[in-house]
């Protein structure tokens, strides 16, 4: 089922990462693949995983994604932990000039679908995707509609509605 572009868009989480990345149409990543202080380092498949992520996205936004070797030059952080509040599994944190992505390790450095789709959700909330009309366990959508929705029915990457809606905070 395809999904209002509307319903799943932020305008203030693309228009905080256009400023972080100094509004030139190049956004800079950085990986936390050796560990730092409360992260496990990430293993090469999910390395390898987040940097096809960013190569489609480079396609579907315009964007140019750029990977760095210092956080200090960074626009998106991201890091694989042991564990977050309660249930989470996964969360976008808005610092001051740039977006932290943390997302739990499931099985010590495989790459589970499951795994895959939180990392991709996480990067789609930087790049100003929402959950579903706000309502990120709403019966009416699924993963399979949304990469946005929590209601997990598979997942084989962005989907035609999280294309279009990326598109139009960015073409």
């Amino acid at each position: 089922m395809s999904i209002a572009i509307s319903a799943i868009t932020s305008q203030k989480w693309a228009g905080d990462l256009w400023k972080f990345s100094g509004r030139d149409g190049v956004v800079n990543y950085w990986l936390a693949d050796r560990g730092e202080a409360q992260t496990l380092g990430m293993s090469g498949r999910e390395s390898k995983y987040i940097r096809q992520v960013f190569s489609r996205l480079d396609k579907i936004t315009g964007l140019e994604f750029e990977e760095k070797d210092s956080r200090t030059k960074s626009d998106i952080d991201l890091y694989c932990v042991d564990s977050l509040n309660g249930n989470t599994i996964g969360v976008t944190t808005r610092r001051s000039s740039w977006y932290e992505i943390k997302w739990v390790d499931r099985r010590g450095g495989e790459l589970t679908r499951r795994e895959a789709w939180v990392i991709a959700h996480e990067i789609g909330h930087a790049l100003g995707l929402d959950h579903p009309n706000g309502k990120p366990y709403g019966r009416r959508y699924g993963t399979t509609d949304t990469i946005m929705s929590y209601n997990y029915t598979g997942f084989k990457g962005f989907t035609d509605s999280d294309t279009a809606a990326l598109q139009s905070l960015w073409s």
